[in-house]
Order: structure tokens, then sequence, then C-alpha cells
């Protein structure tokens, strides 16, 4: 992509983001590690606010033909968390617990919470959030669950997907989509309502299809 579509890009985000745009190349080297051996450099790092800021993020990067990199506290060791990519940091604004129900034993926080936080707050009630990695005093919630984090415990505990009972996700679309465990007939309902065309039952039916063959 040419300087000048880069700069048009940076404009928009710029334009159309209340929380920060970073395309310092200082900052952007940062950026270009993880806990990795690799080092890619990014395009640009967006720390949103709020979902609205994630949502007219990932539609500029769509605009412009730019993948898009979620990324948590960098501790992979596999290089997940660096790319040629806009990359969406939600440590510093969207790292908080929005809802705790202590009686059923459930929490719903976002993305950028650190897991030693987490625990630190439902620790004050009895409770424990039991995937452990041993980064867990910088890896984040959404970082464990794009990794399906275990840790020294998972054998007795479980890992990252056995604790996730919903997701509220953004595709790189714009679409919206809550994704929780569903019964065979929830299932077939939401797949087939689809062939008017909405992208829920357009990937619910795309995997239905490749599971039966």
């Amino acid at each position: 992509m040419d300087v000048i579509n880069m700069k048009e890009f940076e404009h928009d985000l710029r334009q159309n983001i209340k929380g920060e745009v970073i395309v310092k190349e200082a900052v952007l080297g940062i950026y270009a590690t993880d806990a990795s051996n690799y080092q890619i450099m990014p395009r640009a790092v967006v720390v949103p606010c709020d979902n609205d800021d994630i949502r007219e993020a990932v539609q500029i990067a769509a605009k412009y033909g730019i993948s898009i990199l979620p990324r948590g506290g960098g501790t992979s060791l596999g290089g997940q968390a660096v790319g040629s990519s806009m990359i969406i940091n939600f440590t510093k604004f969207m790292n908080k617990i929005l809802e705790l129900n202590v009686d059923e034993g459930w929490v719903r926080v976002q993305a950028g919470v650190i897991l030693d936080e987490l625990n630190a707050e439902l620790a004050k009630h009895g409770l424990l959030f039991a995937p452990d990695p041993a980064t867990s005093s910088r890896a984040t919630i959404g970082g464990m669950i794009g990794n399906n984090a275990s840790g020294t415990k998972s054998i007795v505990y479980g890992i990252m997907r056995d604790h996730v009972i919903e997701s509220t996700v953004l595709l790189s679309d714009g679409t919206v989509l809550t994704l929780s465990e569903l019964t065979a007939e929830e299932y077939d309902k939401r797949a087939q309502a689809g062939n008017g065309g909405s992208r829920e039952a357009e990937i619910l039916s795309g995997f239905k299809r490749i599971i039966g063959e």
C-alpha cells in the first residue's frame, strides 16, 4: 500500500476514533514483538475507548484492505500478537469487570481485563477463574480466549474453553454476534434462517455443511 493511502487511513482513524491512534514508528516497534522470536512491524495501533471505536476501526481497516489483529498482553510464545496489521489493544480502556453474579458463579468482562486483577476481585467472594497461564500478571481474558489458555492446573480445572459461557464478537464485516452453546434444535433453526441472508445463519449453516460432509 502506498504512502498516500496510509496517510488517508491514518486520517480516517483519527477522525472517527475517540481513543488513541498510534503510527509513530518508535511505538510501533514495541508492538512489532511479543514473547515469541518474531518481529513484524504493524501498520497502526488503535486503543479503543468502547465498542463503537472498535466497530469504526474494523470498518475503516476493511475499507483500506488492512488486516486486523486484536492484542492483549502480548505474552504469546507463538507470534499470535504480531503482524503487518492494524493492531487493536484492549488493555488501556476496555479492561472493566462489567457484571459479577456470585450466586450463579459467573462474571462478564471486557476483553482487556488482566487475569490476576480479575482473580483479585473474585477472591473477595471466595471465587477463582481457573485457567492459570504462567503470565497471569499480564495475560488478558480476550487473549486467553484467543489462545485457549490453560496452565499447570488445567488437568484438574480445565482450559479456557471449559470456562467460557458466552462471547459477544464483532466480525470483520461489522456483524455483531453473541455466541453460546445451542441445542441441536436451536442450531438448526438459526442455521436455516438463513437462506434469507443473515451472517449468523450463513456461518452456522456453513459449519453444519462442513461437519456433515
